[in-house]
Parts: structure tokens; C-alpha cells; sequence
């Protein structure tokens, strides 16, 4: 018996080891491409907060700055810019108990998420390796989700998701995406009494991914597309589908499909009740779909001439070249994934994967200026990743095989490792554009000279740095090339009066107020002129109209202070001012005017209290008003 034993001993240390090496190389690997992705994206922690939103969410927006009970139902019941989003929010609010407005710490959390998303890809992408090519050893299938991981990782269209502190939603659902595909896939790989607990984590993940940012309301259908390949629990044929076999499958996804629905819908009402949605024709938003579809993959593929806007046309038609040559290329990549189908199976499932993604930001239903964007391709294409990923497994199999000839499999892994390379030394240079608004548009506007959103956004940061000259220029050719967009205008008007231009400046604003009532930093910026012409009175009416539209907006209240301020009405004023220190205690301009209003009123202490709070939250601003409370 002895000899026996030892001899099975003997037998089994070898796949004990190989056993041992291969979890090693998977860890390593792990590790490997979490620090290659740190390393490509770190330029991103010295941006700034950028002219692209960041000014709306995050600089005049004192509602989601902490955690207290008002900033969580805040998160939980707004729709600001369209979104709803609230476990974004959530991690916003965390980072600003940490690190109040300092964009660094922001943009360390974007990175943060975007590595533990890499690792959650790599360990996705094992598991699907390993469902799709049993037979190829563990190590070869950690290579090629290692590389499949740099791919989706290091590609130059992440740069947008990670280095846009706005564009956080994208990196938040990305995460709990990956990680509820990831306990899908955990769920069906172990014994029967640990299941329903990872079925709980995957639902979850659901709901918090949902939660982060509607996009991925395809979720269920990815589960489904994973049920019919690589899982094999669905038969490839319709009759498979509608088996008695199949019941239980179809019954698990209700509680995921409820969720995505109830996202679904909260998401439109949002965009119908805000004014983003765009007008269009079944035709126009075919061709915007079709398009988009191409757009995407093209990019992925070929990421050159990335902009932070791809503008959408003042007209679109379906028989306009790019629109049907994108629509011709779609159904011609679809229905060759589906003639191979039985032999390539996961070129169906990730085209299918790719369509059902982006779906939700495709054109069916449009929003926005754009016709496609960088940040919609975080997880879309992340099927494409998986290829790259596959194609290195296979290789690296037949190779240790020896079907594959070194003189061929060696040339193939070096380019593919040289593309990777060279993707991540892209997205590197690409992350030095989001530095600052200024280096950001400036580059947009040279990319496309005719894209007017980036002529205007480019012309409101050039006056914001005191180039007022070159941002009146900016400012013509983005109304030149778009004079439907009465938006423009308005910062427009408040250039020209702060350049003497004051008639043409109140003209512009009067024009943009006319064509849209709404536009409450419009209405805000010609009542502040009121104030500036000694017209308080009509500015007060102007602002308590702006203040019934939306009660606690902290910039609408500071100037409606400053109004009956001039007015004489120091008690009015006084309220006013309260308001905003209500929304926002760190509000230096409220603290200066609530001062002013006290000293107006004779009560020097009251006064001097509040310049002493003032010189906590802004030293400047109390050095430089110091001498009128003395």
C-alpha cells in the first residue's frame, strides 16, 4: 500500500503545482493591469473642475455638499440636468465631506473606480473565457483576459468617464454592472446552496447600477444573452426558449426586468419633465440610431480625432451619406454574426451585447446636443475588449498546443500587445485635455471648428480667464454656425456688458429671455443688470418669479438680497440672504450680504460676526471688504 499511495502522491504534485501557478499568474495579473491603469490615468488627479457641467453639479450646486438628511432626500428626488441618479450622488457627497471642493480628491475617486471596475473586468472575463474555451489552460485564459482587460481599461474613450468629475454616473454603474454579471456567473458556478445568495448580490448590483445612471436598463437582456451563450441554459432556437425547461430561467429575470422597467420609466419622465428631450421623426432618430451603432464601434476600433462633443446636425436624413453607409455597415455586421451563429457564437452575443447597451443612448430616444459621445462606450464596448481578450487565449492555446508555429503565434501576441500599448499611451495624452476648460475646449474647437458647442463653451471659458475679446469672437461663430440656439445669447449678453457693450448685451439676454422663459441663469443675469441700472424694483419682480420656479436656488436668492439691499428694504434683504445660508452655510457671498444688510441696519456686531464667518469660508473676499465693517 505504501508504495501505491506514494506513487499517488507523486502523480497529483504536478497539477497541485501547476494548480498553485496558475492562481498566481491570475493574481499577479490582477494587480498587474489594476496598476498599469492607475499609472495611464494619472494625470488625471491635477484637472480641474471643467466648463462642462461641473459648473452646474458641482460649483453652484450647494444641494449635494454632505450627508445630512436634506442632501439624501435631495439625491434621492432630483432631476438636475436630467438625471436621476442617486447613488452617484451618494459617492459625491462622501467626497465632499472628505475633501469639501477640492477637485483632486474628486477626480482620485473617479480613478478609484474606474481600477476596482478593471479588476471586476478581468475577473469577468476569466470566467467567460473559461466558459468559451474549457479546454485552454488557466494560464492562457488569465492572459487573455489580462489583455482583454487592458483593452477595455486603457482605451482612450475611457479618458472621458474618468477624468470628467460629472461623468462619475458612468464609472458608479459601470461598476455595479460588471459586478452584478459577475455574481450572475458566480451563481450558476456554485453548488446549489450558496446560489440564491449570489442571486441576491447580482439583484442588488442591479438596483445600485440603476441607480447610478439609467443606461444600463439593458441589464436583464445581458443576463439573458449570458443564458444563451456561454452559460448554454437557453437553446439557441425559439422553441428552447418557450420550453418547460426554460420557465425557471425566464422567472429569475423578473425581478431584474421590474427594476430596469421602473429605471426605464423614471429616466423618460425625467427627460420629458426637464425639456431634454429632442424633438424628431421616426425616420430622423433610425438614422441617429444607425449611425450611432457604427459610430461607436468605429471608435472603438479606430479611437482617433476623440472630442468631449460629436454635435448633432441642424438636419438629419436618413440618404445622407454618413447616416446610410452606417446603417448599410450595422445590418450587414448583423447579419453576418447571425449567419455564423452556430460556429462563432460569441460574435452574436457580443454584437448583441454592444446594440442592447447602448440602446438606451443610441437615438430612439435622443437627448442632448450630441450625436454620439465618448462616455456611452464605458461598458457597450466592453464585448469588444472580451474579443481582443479571446483572440490572445487562442492564439496562446494553439501556440502551447504546437498547432500554432512560434514563427506565427510570437508576431501575432507582440502586435496585439503593441496595439494595447499603444491605446494606453493614447488615452495617457488624451487625459491631458481634460485638465482645465480652457486646454479642453480649445482642443474641441480645433478638432471640429464647426461644432458650435464647442465654440461656445469654449467662448464662456476664454471670458471667464478675462479674454473677453477672443470669447466675443467665439461667441459669433457659435451663433453663426447655430443661430436656432438662443442659449448662446445669454452668456453672450453678459460678455458684451462687461466689455461696455451694454445695450447689445441686455438685447441678447431680452432675446434669449423671450425664446425661453425658463432659462433661469438668464433671467438671473439680466435682474443683476437691473440692479447695476438702478432699477431694483423690476429686478426683485424678475428674481420672486425665478424664485417660484425653482425656491432654493442659492445664486437666485443672493442677488434678490442684493436687490432690496438698494431698495432700502434691509429687513427683506436680511430674509433673503438668510435663505441662502440656509441652502448653503458656506454661501461667502450670502454671509458678505447678510453683513452688509446688518450694517445697513446699525447693528455693527451683528455685522462684524458675520465678516468673521466670511473669513473662514473666503479670507479674500473678508481682506478685501474689511475696511467697510471697521
Amino acid at each position: 500500500m505504501v508504495p501505491t499511495t506514494a506513487a499517488a502522491v507523486s502523480d497529483s504534485a504536478p497539477v497541485l503545482v501547476s494548480s498553485r501557478l496558475a492562481r498566481t499568474v491570475a493574481c499577479a495579473l490582477a494587480v498587474a493591469t489594476a496598476l498599469v491603469t492607475a499609472m495611464v490615468f494619472f494625470p488625471v488627479l491635477r484637472a480641474d473642475w471643467v466648463d462642462w457641467d461641473d459648473q452646474t453639479n458641482f460649483l453652484d450646486n450647494p444641494y449635494y455638499r454632505g450627508l445630512q438628511w436634506s442632501r439624501l432626500r435631495w439625491m434621492l428626488t432630483t432631476n438636475l440636468m436630467g438625471h436621476w441618479i442617486p447613488v452617484t450622488w451618494l459617492t459625491l457627497g462622501m467626497d465632499y465631506v472628505v475633501w469639501g471642493m477640492n477637485p483632486f480628491g474628486y477626480h482620485l475617486t473617479n480613478l478609484l473606480w474606474h481600477i476596482a471596475s478593471a479588476v471586476l473586468f478581468y475577473l469577468v472575463a476569466r470566467r467567460l473565457l473559461g466558459l468559451a474555451m474549457p479546454s485552454a489552460s488557466s494560464v492562457v485564459r488569465s492572459a487573455g483576459a489580462a489583455a482583454a482587460t487592458l483593452f477595455f481599461a486603457l482605451h482612450p474613450l475611457r479618458v472621458e468617464s474618468v477624468a470628467w468629475i460629472t461623468e462619475r454616473r458612468a464609472l458608479t454603474s459601470g461598476f455595479f454592472l460588471l459586478l452584478a454579471v459577475l455574481s450572475y456567473l458566480k451563481t450558476h458556478e456554485r453548488p446549489p446552496e450558496v446560489r440564491a445568495g449570489w442571486r441576491l448580490v447580482a439583484l442588488g448590483s442591479t438596483a445600485l447600477a440603476l441607480g447610478s445612471k439609467a443606461i444600463v436598463m439593458g441589464l436583464p437582456l445581458v443576463l439573458v444573452i449570458l443564458d444563451i451563450y456561454p452559460l448554454r441554459r437557453l437553446g439557441p432556437g425559439v422553441r428552447d426558449w418557450l420550453s418547460s425547461r426554460a420557465r425557471s430561467v425566464w422567472l429569475e429575470k423578473i425581478p431584474f426586468a421590474l427594476l430596469a422597467a421602473a429605471a426605464a420609466v423614471i429616466a423618460f419622465n425625467v427627460q420629458r419633465s426637464t425639456g431634454y428631450l429632442t424633438p424628431a421623426t421616426l425616420e430622423t432618430r433610425l438614422a441617429i440610431t444607425a449611425y450611432n451603432v457604427w459610430f461607436h464601434a468605429w471608435k472603438t476600433f479606430v479611437p482617433l480625432n476623440l472630442s468631449p462633443v460629436y454635435e448633432l446636425p441642424l438636419s438629419v436624413s436618413p440618404l445622407e451619406g454618413p447616416y446610410l453607409w452606417s446603417a448599410v455597415a450595422v445590418l450587414a455586421i448583423t447579419a453576418t454574426v447571425w449567419i455564423v451563429r452556430r460556429h462563432w457564437p460569441a460574435g452574436l452575443a457580443t454584437w448583441a451585447f454592444y446594440v442592447v447597451m447602448l440602446a438606451p443612448v443610441s437615438g430612439i430616444v435622443h437627448t442632448g446636443y450630441h450625436l454620439g459621445a465618448d462616455r456611452n462606450t464605458y461598458i457597450a464596448c466592453a464585448g469588444f475588449a472580451l474579443l481582443v481578450g479571446a483572440l490572445v487565449a487562442l492564439v496562446g492555446d494553439a501556440w502551447q498546443r504546437g498547432t500554432l508555429r512560434r514563427v506565427i503565434a510570437a508576431p501575432a501576441l507582440a502586435l496585439c500587445l503593441a496595439w494595447i500599448v499603444g491605446l494606453g499611451l493614447s488615452a495617457s495624452i488624451q487625459t491631458t485635455v481634460w485638465q482645465d476648460s480652457e486646454t479642453l475646449w480649445r482642443y474641441a474647437v480645433e478638432i471640429d471648428p464647426a461644432c458650435s458647442v464647442c465654440q461656445h463653451h469654449f467662448a464662456v471659458s476664454m471670458a471667464r480667464r478675462g479674454n473677453r475679446a477672443e470669447g466675443v469672437a467665439a461667441f459669433e461663430r457659435a451663433i453663426a454656425l447655430r443661430p436656432d440656439r438662443s442659449e448662446y445669447r445669454a452668456n453672450y449678453g453678459v460678455v458684451l456688458m462687461e466689455m461696455g457693450r451694454r445695450e447689445e448685451g441686455l438685447a441678447a439676454l431680452r432675446y434669449r429671455i423671450a425664446d425661453n422663459p425658463r432659462d433661469l441663469g438668464a433671467r438671473r443675469n439680466f435682474a443683476l443688470a437691473l440692479i447695476q441700472d438702478g432699477r431694483p424694483a423690476e429686478a426683485i419682480t424678475e428674481l420672486e418669479s425665478v424664485l417660484r420656479m425653482q425656491p432654493g436656488w442659492v445664486p437666485a436668492l443672493d442677488t434678490l438680497g442684493q436687490a432690496y439691499l438698494v431698495a432700502g428694504r434691509v429687513e427683506s434683504a436680511m430674509g433673503a440672504f438668510r435663505r441662502a445660508i440656509t441652502v448653503s452655510p458656506k454661501d461667502p457671498i450670502a454671509r458678505l450680504g447678510l453683513a452688509r444688510a446688518h450694517l445697513a441696519g446699525g447693528d455693527g456686531a451683528a455685522a462684524r460676526e458675520q465678516i468673521a464667518i466670511l473669513e473662514t469660508i473666503d479670507p479674500g473676499l473678508a481682506a478685501r471688504v474689511a475696511q467697510e465693517f471697521q
